[in-house]
């Protein structure tokens, strides 16, 4: 019996057919957001018609018995009595302006949910909207977060779940479970139907999209699961603590398994997730993938060599956050930039800014109080100068490589029963001493 995943990212969205333990066909397409009116929005019926168009396909190939959705978090559907969208379901990069949202927020103590740029924390995309848009926010009956939202489309069942309700939206207590005191201030409660864990059954898919799909009439929609929480599952459930993961694709996400969430310091873009079986998970997030690609985007595909990363490290290069507006502990701070001694090639272009990344990430680690091992899975799994720093960086403790670029996938099938073999590979460390330049860098980081 073959599991659906439904994979929705910030940049891209892909439908992957899992059968017997393996990825055996996935379709992908990149996303693209609406203009206003009334605001940046995700296109949301662009969406549904490659999710259709996937799962009729996927139907003629083999007997799909479960659909699993993961979908990155900062999004969420306000639903109407109808089961329609009340207002379209806001982009986080739209540019939102609500100073009085922090005067009514939790405190970060209380939901590990740091203030974050435009919409990325879901209540302050909730405080808005209520404010701008009073008319189509009463219409509201259900606030879904981003995978309940497909699977309710998918099942006809609403349902809430607490790895999409954590992951920093100012909504939910990680340490202590249940909702936050600013949903009990903004008498909210009643918006959010019951809450389920995210391998829960919703449903059997509707008859209409039975019968537009061919899908079985026992195919189970399951409730579906933050997308950095499912690549973090299924080492929760094999790997004993501590232990740390780095989480890579337009967000670079690293999780600290087994850290204590008190003392997280509030203004470096550190919170807490809670994990599918209810653990806070300590975790520190940048966009990454987002500013490799802006650092890299004029070098015509050029890859970096082991001399050319040796050349960087030797003469000093550094890029120093924040290298573009984009989210990460130096958020909001003037721009950084280039350090040191200059570029001689495309090659070494490329090393300094996979040893920016590498830097970066073992910097996330250390606020977040990593330790023991740390595995990389997504999108920089095949990029060596990156790994090879970070394992220089964080010697004595390996780091360890998945060979999976789509560990969201691997993660969400654990919650249908199946598993994707994977046996992390350790990663060489860089020969050359990388002491002196970590030491440069981070002296030259901005206070």
């Amino acid at each position: 019996m073959a599991i659906a995943v439904f994979d929705i990212g910030k940049t891209n969205r892909k439908l992957s057919l899992v059968d017997a333990g393996a990825i055996r066909h996935t379709v992908a397409a990149p996303n693209r957001s609406l203009p206003s009116p009334p605001y940046l929005h995700y296109d949301a019926e662009a969406i549904w018609r490659f999710l259709l168009k996937g799962l009729r396909d996927f139907a003629q190939k083999a007997k799909i018995a479960d659909i699993v959705v993961v979908a990155h978090g900062a999004a969420g559907a306000l639903i109407d009595a109808e089961g329609g969208l009340a207002l379209p379901i806001l982009d986080y990069e739209h540019p939102l302006e609500d100073p009085e949202y922090d005067a009514v927020a939790a405190p970060f103590t209380e939901t590990y949910a740091p203030p974050m740029a435009n919409g990325l924390n879901v209540g302050r995309q909730l405080h808005w909207q209520a404010r701008q848009f009073p008319e189509g926010f009463a219409r509201t009956r259900h606030f879904l977060t981003y995978p309940q939202y497909w699977s309710f489309r998918l099942s006809g069942v609403a349902a809430c779940e607490a790895t999409s309700l954590a992951c920093h939206t100012g909504l939910w207590r990680p340490a202590g479970g249940g909702f936050s005191s600013f949903v009990d201030r903004m008498g909210w409660r009643d918006l959010f139907p019951p809450l389920v864990k995210a391998d829960a059954v919703l449903g059997p898919v509707l008859p209409e999209i039975r019968k537009e799909t061919g899908l079985p009439e026992d195919c189970r929609v399951r409730a579906g699961i933050h997308d950095s929480s499912a690549s973090f599952l299924r080492h929760r459930l094999s790997r004993p603590l501590p232990f740390a993961v780095a989480s890579t694709g337009t967000w670079v996400v690293c999780m600290a398994a087994g850290a204590d969430p008190h003392g997280l310091p509030e203004n470096r873009n550190c919170l807490a997730n809670v994990d599918a079986l209810g653990t806070p998970v300590p975790c520190c997030v940048f966009m990454g993938g987002r500013e490799f690609s802006l650092l890299t985007k004029d070098l015509n595909g050029a890859i970096t060599t082991l001399d050319a990363i040796d050349a960087v490290v030797a003469r000093g290069s550094i890029l120093v956050p924040p290298v573009a507006e984009t989210g990460g502990p130096f958020a909001h701070l003037a721009a950084g930039g280039p350090r040191g001694a200059g570029i001689k090639s495309q090659e070494e272009s490329v090393a300094r800014a996979s040893l920016y990344l590498a830097l970066m990430t073992d910097y996330c680690f250390d606020l977040i109080k990593a330790a023991g091992p740390i595995v990389v899975e997504g999108s920089l799994i095949g990029n060596t100068a990156f790994l090879r720093g970070l394992a220089a960086l964080r010697a004595p403790e390996p780091v360890l490589v998945s060979k999976d670029a789509t560990g969201t996938i691997s993660g969400a099938v654990t919650l249908a029963g199946e598993r994707i073999p994977d046996e992390p590979l350790e990663v060489e460390p860089l020969e050359q001493p990388i002491a002196a330049y970590r030491r440069a860098w981070r002296e030259a980081l901005p206070a």
